[in-house]
C-alpha cells in the first residue's frame, strides 16, 4: 500500500498521541504541555515531552522521538506500512490503497513462506537425516540440547545440488520464488542449484521475527567457513542483527544491548542466562544496525575476544560520530583469557562473560588505551608520538567535558602538560572546521579562529530562528544559514529553507521528509520545545550583529597572517571589508 501525503496527514491528525502513550505509559498536563515517564527507558521524573497539536514526541533523557507512526513502529515492531494500517484501522480513516502496492505485498508474504519453508526442511533434517550425522554431532559437541535446536531453529542442507528445490517445489513454490527469495542461485545451462549445501544452518529472522535467510557454517570440504544469504527483497545484510528478535525485550528490560562477533556466540549468551546479544550477518557494524539497536537500548556493548582481531574490529569504521549523533553510550568490552563468548560457555564460565560487559569500557577510552599501548612510553619522542594520535582522536569526540577528561588522562600517562595536550586537541579540531576564506587569502594565511558553537551547544537564537522556520514564521529572505554557529543547526537551516520557500507564511513545514538521523532528532526537540518563542526580529537582530562581530575578528587574524608587501592586494581586499563593517554601525 502507498499513501500520499494527503492520506498521511489525515491519519496524523485522526489520532490522539496523547492516547496512544496513556496505553503504555503514566502521562501528566504540565501548564498547557503534557508530560510523560518514557516507555524507552526507565526514569522517575518524566523527560518525554508530547506535542498533541503536531502530533510530535521527544524524550530529553534518552533522546527517542518521533510521531504517531514512530511511536506504533517502535513500540509493536511494526514496519511503517503496517503501522498506517494500524492507525487508519484505529481512527476509521479509510485510506487509498494501491493495488501494485498490494502486489508487492501478497509477493512479500510468499517469500517470507518459501524462506520458512526452507526453514523447517533444514530443521527436519537436522534432527534426523542420515546424512546430517556428522552436524549432530557437531552440535552435541558445542553442548547444544534439543531444547537449543529448538530455540533458534538450526539446521542442516544436504551437501546436494538441489535437494531444498526439489523439496519447495514439491510444496508448490515457483522457481521464481526460490531464487528470489534466495534459496538457490542459476548456474551454467540455466538450471537451479541449492544456494546452502553441506552447512550447519542458522535461520535469521527480521526484528518482527519473519525468517528472513540463512547463515550456514561448512562442517566439512572446502569452501568460506560461514556463507549468508545473497541480498533478496527479504534479506538486507546492512538491515538485519542476527538474535535481535529473542533479545529485543531484554534488551529494553535492561537497557543494555550487546554485539558480538559470530551466531554462536548469540547462542552462548543466551545459554549463559544473558540474552542480551546480536550479531551481525556477514557485513561490518555499521549506521543502520545503530539505528536499529536504538530503539530498544542507548547502552550499547561491542563484545569481542581477547585477541588482536577481535579487538580490532571494535576500532574500525566511524562508530563515535554514528552514535555520537544517535545518542548511544557505546563501549567495548574484551573476553577475557583470549576466548570468544562460545569457548567460555563450553567451559562452564559463562559468569565471565557478565564480567566482561559490566566492566566495558567507553568506546574512546578504549581507542584511547589501545593507541597507547601501541608506544614505548618510557621514551621521550614515543610519548610525544602517543599523545598527539591520542589527542587527533579525541578531537573528535562532540563533547567538550569528555574531551578535557580525556586528554587529563593522557596527559598524565604520557608525563605531558594538560595546557600542551588541550592545545594538540584544538588543533586538530580547527583542522576539520570549516572556514570562511576571504577572495585573495594566501593558502598559508593564518586560518581564521574556530567557531565556538561548532559542534557544541546551540545558544538560544539560533533555536529559536529554527523554531520559526519550522513554525513557517521567518521571513526566507532574511535567513541565511552562515547566520548559525552550529553545524548541525546549519544543515537543518538549509533544509528548512528549501522545504519551505514555496509554503504559505505561517504553515508549519512537514518534518516527516526529514531522512536525515541526527537532524531529524534535532527538530523534534525543538518542535516539542515549552520555552516561549522570542519574535523574529529580536532573534535576527541578535544573529545579524554577531555575524558581524565574528567576521570582524576574522579578518583580523587574516590580516596578521598576509604579509603586506608581498601580497598588498590581499591586505587591501581584507581591511577593506574591515572598515565597511565598522562603518555599518555594528
Amino acid at each position: 500500500m502507498a499513501a500520499d501525503r494527503d492520506d498521511l496527514e489525515r491519519v496524523r491528525q485522526a489520532v490522539n498521541l496523547v492516547e496512544l502513550f496513556e496505553g503504555v505509559t503514566t502521562v501528566r498536563k504540565v501548564r498547557g504541555s503534557f508530560k510523560a515517564l518514557c516507555p524507552f527507558h526507565t526514569e522517575k521524573t518524566p523527560s518525554l515531552s508530547i506535542d498533541p497539536a503536531r502530533g510530535l514526541y521527544h524524550c530529553f533523557g534518552c533522546g527517542v522521538g518521533g510521531d504517531v507512526f514512530t511511536f506504533v513502529q517502535e513500540t509493536q515492531g511494526l514496519s511503517f506500512v503496517e503501522a498506517l494500517e494500524m492507525l487508519a484501522e484505529r481512527s476509521g480513516v479509510v485510506i487509498r490503497r494501491d493495488p501494485q502496492a498490494a502486489q508487492r505485498r501478497e509477493r512479500r508474504s510468499r517469500l517470507v513462506e518459501a524462506v520458512a519453508a526452507a526453514g523447517r526442511y533444514y530443521r527436519d533434517r537436522l534432527k534426523s537425516a542420515g546424512d546430517a550425522g556428522h552436524a549432530r554431532s557437531y552440535v552435541r559437541g558445542r553442548k547444544y540440547g534439543v531444547d537449543v535446536v529448538d530455540r533458534f531453529e538450526l539446521g542442516y542442507a544436504p551437501d546436494r545440488p538441489d535437494a531444498l528445490i526439489s523439496h519447495l517445489r514439491g510444496l508448490g513454490y515457483k522457481d521464481t520464488d526460490i531464487l528470489t527469495a534466495g534459496l538457490a542461485r542459476r548456474v551454467r545451462g540455466g538450471r537451479l542449484m541449492d544456494q546452502m549445501r553441506g552447512r550447519l544452518m542458522f535461520p535469521i529472522h527480521n526484528v518482527r521475527g519473519d525468517m528472513v535467510g540463512f547463515g550456514g557454517r561448512l562442517l566439512r570440504g572446502e569452501g568460506p567457513k560461514y556463507l549468508n544469504t545473497p541480498e533478496t527483497p527479504l534479506y538486507k545484510k546492512s538491515e538485519l542483527l542476527y538474535g535481535l528478535d529473542k533479545a529485543r525485550s531484554a534488551i529494553s528490560r535492561e537497557e543494555l544491548g550487546v554485539v558480538v562477533e559470530g551466531y554462536t556466540d548469540v547462542i552462548a549468551f543466551h545459554l549463559a542466562d544473558l540474552p542480551l546479544a546480536v550479531a551481525t550477518c556477514g557485513t561490518a557494524l555499521g549506521e543502520a544496525h545503530f539505528d536499529l539497536l536504538r530503539r530498544f537500548s542507548s547502552r550499547i556493548v561491542l563484545a569481542f575476544d581477547a585477541d588482536a582481531a577481535g579487538a580490532g574490529a571494535a576500532v574500525r569504521g566511524d562508530e563515535l560520530r554514528i552514535t555520537s549523533d544517535l545518542g548511544l553510550d557505546l563501549r567495548v568490552a574484551v573476553m577475557p583469557e583470549g576466548r570468544d563468548p562460545a569457548d567460555l560457555v563450553f567451559e562452564d564460565k559463562g559468569d565471565l562473560l557478565r564480567e566482561a560487559v559490566d566492566g566495558s569500557a567507553p568506546i574512546t577510552e578504549f581507542r584511547i588505551n589501545r593507541l597507547l599501548e601501541q608506544h614505548n612510553l618510557g621514551e621521550r619522542e614515543a610519548r610525544t608520538r602517543a599523545m598527539r594520535e591520542a589527542a587527533e582522536l579525541i578531537a573528535r569526540h562532540p563533547d567538550a567535558a569528555a574531551r578535557y577528561q580525556h586528554a587529563l588522562y593522557v596527559a598524565g600517562r604520557t608525563h605531558m602538560s594538560i595546557d600542551l595536550v588541550q592545545a594538540e586537541i584544538e588543533r586538530y579540531a580547527s583542522t576539520g572546521r570549516r572556514s570562511r576564506s576571504p577572495a585573495g587569502r594566501r593558502a598559508d594565511a593564518q586560518p581564521a579562529p574556530t567557531r565556538p558553537g561548532a559542534s557544541g551547544r546551540m545558544d538560544r537564537s539560533e533555536r529559536d530562528l529554527l523554531r520559526h522556520l519550522m513554525a513557517g514564521t521567518a521571513e526566507h529572505d532574511r535567513v541565511r544559514p552562515e547566520l548559525f554557529e552550529h553545524d548541525r543547526a546549519v544543515s537543518l537551516a538549509r533544509w528548512l529553507l528549501a522545504e519551505g520557500r514555496h509554503m504559505e507564511k505561517g504553515v508549519p513545514v512537514p518534518l516527516d521528509g526529514l531522512k536525515d538521523q541526527a537532524m531529524s532528532v534535532m527538530a523534534r526537540r525543538l518542535a516539542v520545545m515549552a520555552t516561549p518563542l522570542l519574535p523574529f526580529e529580536d532573534v535576527m537582530s541578535h544573529l545579524e550583529a554577531r555575524a558581524v562581530g565574528r567576521r570582524k575578528d576574522e579578518i583580523l587574524v587574516i590580516l596578521e597572517g598576509i604579509d603586506q608587501k608581498k601580497d598588498p592586494e590581499a591586505y587591501t581586499q581584507a581591511l577593506a571589508e574591515l572598515i565597511a563593517l565598522q562603518e555599518g554601525g555594528h
